[in-house]
């Protein structure tokens, strides 16, 4: 059964082309193995983690509000897809999506020199440290195709004892045909991502960045398609 194409912009967004029923079945390889879905419970921060797409601060915000912690933490600086964009740290424009959406500001830790995902770790566990916020549970929130590696660098770069500590990884609740937008890019470049987040799956542990991490072989038959069909990792 073919499965109905949808629309995506390349390049400046002024054409459009459809996507491929191929592609498409090769990106959604990738995007499944990079989302972990996993189910939340209560816990005693949220964090998260900056990056160029507001829906994370959002997602951050209504779990929030909707009583899974009774503390939210944003981390992060500037990073590679918002230096020479923003202004300010993602944190602090993080902070504002979500005092705009209710969330109490005495509620709200900032955490605004981390520029990497294995900062984000590290500094959050000292702001909450500093805060005197004991933490056994926490809840992470990432964009969907960063849930794999955000779970791979806490295991391996978290401060504290993990036996102790419990960590679910979330991320907005979108698909990935209504990932791309015009504020995170196109469907070209979500696909970029997804490449480099597998090459990071693959080659990080050998430096020390990330725990290892199995990569399934349709997963790697789907890396090396889209590779040979044209993307480049991001």
């Amino acid at each position: 059964m073919s499965v109905q194409p949808y629309f995506f912009f390349w390049g400046t967004g002024h054409h459009v082309k459809a996507m491929d029923d191929e592609t498409e079945k090769r990106a959604r390889v990738l995007w499944d193995y990079l989302c972990l879905r996993r189910p939340l419970e209560k816990s005693d921060v949220i964090i998260g983690l900056g990056c160029h797409d507001l829906r994370v601060a959002e997602r951050s915000a209504q779990l929030f509000l909707d009583g899974w912690a009774p503390y939210l933490l944003f981390t992060g600086y500037l990073g590679k897809q918002t230096t020479g964009v923003w202004t300010r740290p993602e944190a602090e424009v993080f902070r504002d999506v979500a005092l705009a959406m209710g969330v109490p500001e005495d509620r709200i830790l900032l955490e605004t020199a981390a520029t990497n995902t294995g900062e984000n770790i590290h500094f959050s566990y000292q702001t909450l440290r500093e805060n005197g916020i004991p933490v056994k549970r926490l809840i992470l929130v990432q964009q969907p195709f960063m849930e794999r590696r955000v779970e791979a660098t806490f295991l391996q770069q978290w401060p504290g004892p993990l036996e102790d500590t419990h960590c679910i990884i979330t991320s907005p609740l979108i698909d990935m045909s209504s990932y791309p937008n015009p504020a995170v890019g196109t469907m070209k470049q979500l696909i970029s991502n997804m490449l480099g987040a597998v090459e990071r799956i693959r080659d990080y542990p050998n430096k020390g960045f990330q725990v290892k991490q199995e990569i399934p072989p349709e997963v790697l038959k789907a890396y090396y398609w889209l590779l040979h069909a044209g993307f480049s990792p991001q």
